[in-house]
């Protein structure tokens, strides 16, 4: 399997990935926030609460502004860019209100802002636009302890309901308390796996160590929810009908993770936050389709991880007797459905499916007994992925095209799993028991194997 090594640049990221999967009708409805927001209630992915739009100076003129929350809300220009044209209100009072920056406005100053919003001021090429008002952010405690200034959010990059790499962005008074990295906001990587940020980026200056004003260390810190973050992301990608994304998520205190926008056209300074190549990553998974938001997390838990995360202790992963697994061969990796065999002592793989992904092959040969009788065969270096797990084995081979399941996973590898046979399990099996008669080493090493490690 041919992975670059190489920093994903612009042109290969337009080339590559926008040209290729998001066609001009998706790309047109991400770049609009209201038509983006509406796309997302309809497939009911949680977004903030849209309180009213103005197209007209008229419908303007006739709102009813004492009819607006009074703990704060936001308004936006649809089709903004880089946090321009955003106020935030943390207080409102019927006629006035106080904004997140302390500053005390009236409805003749909204009024006048909401003109230049449908004079284009901000839009991406000074056209005429839109605005809306939205409700307002509570931060979840978390991040009211990371960050004293603006709102933080997450970036998630998703191809193809895959989350492939992700980084928290944290507002300073240097960005004027916007999560705008060219502005000075910081960057954040975040390990896929356990959501524990590992590297931290500055645009400009020193990229520091700490918190701002704290000795809280930027690295280490534990990102609450990050599976349902994770989800999320994948879920607005799939409904945005774009193949690749960038979904800003916020979360809220009150209603948990929000998708708050998402970008046709992502930026690349992710990668000097994680300190990655993101091209590795997508060449690795842009094969893969079909694919469901869930299946897409566990992949990205299990194939995008940090050196360090194999040190956090997990909680043991049950099983089914059917399960969806990743087999990262050396040309290919593809997601098949395996059947969870406890009777089974070694893993077995399909001649044709080790041939079509690559895998290498093994010196070793084992003896294995089924219904058709005692059967010398080939093994082979085996990696796959079985519920977000990474997991090498030598595999045997065999032909299994008149089976229905193409790979059985042996008890030899499912150590730190617990086994339900209530779940995922088929009317009747159409596989039979395999057992490993094999050399005096393997028959040691399978008296061990009696019962699975919890």
């Amino acid at each position: 399997m041919a992975v670059s090594q190489n920093i994903l640049g612009m042109n290969a990221r337009n080339y590559l990935y926008i040209r290729k999967y998001n066609v001009r009708d998706s790309k047109r409805v991400a770049d609009d926030k209201l038509l983006t927001k509406r796309r997302m209630i309809r497939n009911a992915i949680a977004t903030p609460k849209l309180l009213a739009t103005f197209r007209s100076r008229k419908e303007m003129r006739d709102f009813n502004w004492s009819s607006l929350p009074t703990d704060g809300f936001a308004i936006k220009p649809a089709r903004g860019y880089g946090g321009g044209g955003i106020i935030v209100f943390k207080k409102w009072e019927g006629s006035s209100g106080t904004t997140v920056s302390g500053e005390q406005v009236d409805i003749h100053y909204i009024e006048n802002h909401l003109l230049d919003i449908l004079d284009g001021a901000f839009s991406l090429q000074y056209l005429p636009d839109y605005a809306f008002i939205e409700e307002r952010i509570h931060l979840h405690p978390f991040y009211k302890k990371i960050c004293s200034v603006g709102l933080p959010d997450i970036r998630i990059i998703v191809l193809n309901a895959i989350p492939i790499m992700a980084m928290l962005r944290l507002p300073t008074e240097e960005s004027h308390g916007t999560a705008n990295l060219m502005q000075g906001a910081i960057a954040l990587g975040i390990d896929m796996r356990t959501g524990i940020t590992n590297y931290a980026y500055k645009k400009h200056g020193t990229t520091p160590r700490f918190i701002p004003g704290t000795k809280t260390k930027l690295r280490g810190l534990k990102i609450p929810k990050w599976n349902e973050l994770l989800l999320l992301a994948a879920k607005a990608q799939q409904a945005s009908k774009l193949g690749y994304a960038g979904i800003d998520l916020v979360h809220d205190g009150e209603k948990g993770p929000l998708v708050l926008e998402i970008n046709a056209r992502p930026g690349l300074s992710i990668q000097s936050a994680n300190r990655t190549s993101l091209r590795t990553r997508l060449e690795r998974v842009e094969n893969m389709h079909h694919i469901t938001p869930e299946r897409g997390v566990e992949m990205a838990k299990s194939l995008f991880v940090s050196a360090f995360s194999e040190k956090v202790k997990t909680n043991p992963k049950t099983v089914g007797v059917i399960e969806q697994v990743v087999l990262e061969g050396e040309r290919l990796i593809k997601a098949v459905d395996a059947k969870v065999d406890t009777g089974a002592f070694r893993t077995s793989i399909d001649k044709q499916l080790v041939s079509e992904l690559g895998f290498p092959k093994s010196d070793k040969e084992v003896q294995v007994q089924s219904a058709s009788g005692v059967q010398t065969r080939e093994t082979i270096n085996a990696t796959f992925h079985l519920r977000g797990v990474k997991i090498k084995s030598v595999a045997s081979v065999t032909d299994r095209s008149h089976l229905k399941y193409p790979v059985i996973i042996g008890r030899r590898d499912l150590k730190g799993f617990l086994v339900d046979p209530t779940i995922n399990a088929p009317d009747e099996s159409s596989d039979s028991m395999e057992l490993d008669l094999q050399s005096e080493e393997t028959n040691s090493e399978l008296k061990k194997s009696r019962t699975i490690n919890p």
